[in-house]
């Protein structure tokens, strides 16, 4: 079973291009769910989830396996330098209770001076994602996939996205992907756009971490063996996977990081042949953005005041955004 529902590769990119054009719904219907990833006084500290400061490279990663809201401020003066920052950990769902955000969220956010999501949707961002998705003459899903997988793939994404078999044929092998990442249904409002609303209510600078650009070129960095190899297991799988998301929420909504991830790793024990894909997956996907939101993120912790949002499983494990801060010598630090 390929339990794709810990990574996030893609931000939530909102249909804007497609709704005024009847008949092109599926076309633009790349909304991906989450593969999966201090306020004042009352704000409490876990120290057991506190990393020493060090040099980057140093450090042993200790905790950030649970907790999704987390303090950032300079180890060498706390509380006598800028403004603390946050991150927070999100899931690239519509669940109710996900974006029912508790008050140290909604008070680091508001004693915020800019708010930083993965990516800000608009209709330029949506339109050059739709574009990227259609492979050139050879290079489609029908021509690279195995006659079965594709026709497994295309059945998958017309009876449970409404994506006709001829846009199916040409999509590239992600595409197909992002597509079954997402679930069979309407999506309502998710934790990132939640959070980009409030963000905007409260007139807070809002500046995204990522480009569409970068989020499409970490996509395409996936070797193609592997991203067949992935849809292909994703479409024999769909039901189990599509029932996971109870099971994500779940370990979401109890901050458990380290579960998430379990849930996402399990899929190489389930289906050995899918290990060298997702480290494929994982490494462009996951740890290769990392670093790439990390170079966006420093100045505008060093500035202070700053939010950021991103897929929790961003956050957690050696190369996440929380154990690369404790080894530049950041002090972080969980806001239960």
């Amino acid at each position: 079973m390929l339990r794709w529902l810990g990574f996030a590769p893609i931000t939530r990119l909102i249909s804007l291009v497609g709704r005024s054009t009847p008949g092109r719904s599926a076309r633009y219907r790349l909304v991906a769910l989450a593969l999966l990833i201090a306020c004042g006084g009352a704000t409490t500290v876990a120290r057991a989830e506190t990393a020493s400061p060090t040099t980057e490279g140093t450090a042993p990663v200790v905790g950030f396996d649970r907790g999704l809201l987390w303090r950032i401020d300079k180890a060498t003066a706390p509380g006598r330098g800028p403004n603390p920052s946050h991150l927070y950990g999100t899931v690239h769902i519509d669940d109710p209770r996900a974006t029912a955000f508790n008050a140290n969220v909604l008070r680091a956010l508001e004693q915020s001076r800019v708010f930083l999501p993965e990516l800000l949707p608009d209709a330029a961002s949506a339109q050059a994602f739709s574009a990227a998705t259609r492979a050139a003459p050879g290079q489609t899903l029908e021509t690279l996939a195995a006659p079965d997988d594709f026709e497994r793939i295309a059945g998958r994404l017309g009876t449970r996205y409404g994506v006709p078999r001829s846009v199916a044929s040409r999509l590239k092998p992600w595409a197909a992907y992002v597509y079954l990442s997402q679930p069979a249904r309407p999506m309502g409002e998710i934790v990132d756009a939640a959070l980009i609303r409030l963000a905007q209510q409260q007139g807070l600078a809002v500046r995204p971490l990522e480009t569409v650009a970068q989020q499409i070129a970490a996509m395409e960095a996936v070797p193609v063996p592997s991203q067949l190899a992935l849809v292909a297991a994703l479409a024999r799988d769909h039901d189990a996977a599509l029932a996971e998301v109870d099971q994500l929420v779940e370990l979401y909504l109890a901050q458990d990081l380290a579960g998430m991830r379990r849930l996402e790793e399990s899929a190489v024990r389930d289906d050995p042949t899918l290990r060298q894909p997702m480290a494929d997956f994982m490494e462009q996907v996951l740890e290769r953005r990392n670093e790439r939101m990390l170079v966006t993120l420093l100045p505008q912790l060093e500035a202070g005041g700053a939010f950021a949002a991103m897929g929790a499983l961003h956050l957690t494990g050696e190369q996440g955004l929380l154990a690369r801060l404790a080894r530049a010598g950041w002090r972080v630090q969980r806001v239960d």
